[in-house]
């Protein structure tokens, strides 16, 4: 069965109520100001991830798997209830961590003075972290910045980094790694075990403590749980690139820790998770925390990797597109637009050459396309990429992709950090069935 959701809070969450899948009547999007004419649409952030703006994302409970899987593909960031509930690691505290591994190694976060190579040197079963705060490096720049940035670090304990032999024994990491085995939420897919291990890491700290606001470089969704404690986020997603804001340098990174504030960084939500809930954002988004609980908070932070947000990395592409710290998933980004080929030369083809080049790729693949395909180009959610919805995306992708080369590439980009519809929002973009 088809889950539709109209892109607003309403739809999302009447999906929520229940879990199932519903089919409420299309809604429409508007549309911002498009990268040139042609190009590809980006949906208003308020339609199109709904919830409260300066308060909650859409909040869901009694997630199916498949209502899950479809809110993932769009990129929603959405908080779920019970995320935790019978999972190995429900309730965990920073006492039962330290318990448990005592041996393990982790860090304190924006610790560059003492401990400028972020080696893991604070032992878990050394029990006074879990209620010592110490300001982390740069503190009072980032408050005088923002007031409400977090005032001291966290700590890091990096799973993901296991490899490396330095966050604790073979018998830690196998100790882990079963624990998040059996901690894949309900309305999940199972095989996300390994991905979601390999991506791994815990946030732990008494209260007062957190990380900045920051963007990843993640190319798969974020799905972060409090296991125990309480967290505050602030969160947002990629500020808007508007035509003329130019394109990130090769390798840039624009979203270092902090750096959001000095930018003019405001969240589009900022909200309270608490014990057993989870947060569930897309690549991309800027995202900040603060420990609010009396004790010390856990929170596993890890990503998965079925399903990917290929719907999302088409509502969104141009700004996605065109940020350095999102450069590792430029090259998938080109792949499901191009239908695994590669975009015509530069002014080689124009728009009727290219819906006909479209019509040959789509003969040639027979109607076949692989998952994150059909997410990046199905619009009306019947689960199939029809003849029609093909050549108008693969028309405006490359499209795009000329428009973003046009770009020029500069040291400091200038996003616009509003969320408020354009002065003339003309276009209007069909609601996808999710």
């Amino acid at each position: 069965m088809v889950v539709k959701l109209l892109l607003n809070t309403a739809c999302v969450l009447c999906v929520a109520a229940s879990g199932t899948a519903e089919r409420p009547p299309t809604g429409l999007l508007r549309s911002l100001p498009r990268l040139c004419e042609g190009c590809l649409s980006e949906p208003l952030e308020q339609d199109y991830f709904g919830g409260v703006l300066g308060g909650e994302p859409p909040r869901l409970k009694s997630l199916t798997p498949e209502a899950f899987r479809q809110v993932a593909i769009s990129g929603r960031a959405v908080i779920i209830e019970n995320a935790s509930a019978g999972t190995a690691m429900q309730g965990w505290t920073c006492e039962q961590l330290a318990k448990e591994f005592p041996k393990a190694k982790m860090r304190r976060e924006y610790d560059w003075v003492k401990n400028p190579d972020d080696r893991n040197l604070q032992k878990m079963g050394d029990k006074k972290w879990a209620q010592t705060v110490e300001k982390g490096e740069e503190h009072q720049d980032r408050l005088s910045q923002d007031p409400k940035s977090p005032p001291f670090a966290p700590f890091y304990w990096g799973v993901r980094d296991h490899e490396k032999g330095d966050i604790g024994s073979m018998k830690v990491v196998n100790r882990i790694r079963q624990l998040i085995s059996a901690s894949v939420p309900r309305f999940m897919d199972a095989n996300n075990a390994d991905s979601m291990f390999n991506n791994a890491e815990f946030w732990l700290g008494a209260n007062g403590t957190g990380a900045r606001a920051h963007m990843d470089s993640h190319c798969i969704s974020t799905l972060s749980v409090v296991l125990s404690g309480e967290r505050r986020w602030r969160i947002g997603p990629v500020p808007r690139m508007p035509p003329g804001a130019g394109r990130s340098r090769q390798g840039e990174v624009v979203y270092d820790d902090g750096v959001a504030y000095m930018l003019g960084w405001k969240p589009m939500f900022e909200f309270t998770v608490k014990e057993g809930e989870a947060v569930l954002f897309p690549p991309g988004w800027i995202h900040e925390t603060l420990n609010t609980a009396e004790g010390c908070t856990v929170a596993l932070t890890t990503q998965f990797d079925m399903p990917r947000p290929s719907r999302y990395y088409r509502s969104y592409y141009n700004r996605l597109r065109r940020v350095g710290d999102l450069e590792p998933c430029w090259e998938d980004m080109k792949t499901w637009g191009s239908l695994g080929g590669k975009a015509p030369k530069k002014g080689s083809l124009q728009s009727t050459e290219l819906r006909n080049l479209a019509d040959e790729i789509y003969d040639r693949r027979g109607g076949k396309f692989t998952e994150n395909e059909v997410g990046f180009f199905d619009q009306d959610g019947d689960g199939q990429v029809s003849r029609s919805e093909a050549v108008e995306a693969f028309t405006e992708w490359v499209m795009t992709e000329r428009a973003i080369k046009k770009e020029k590439m500069v040291n400091e980009i200038q996003p616009d950090m509003s969320f408020q519809p354009s002065e003339a929002p003309k276009d209007v973009t069909k609601g996808s069935e999710l």
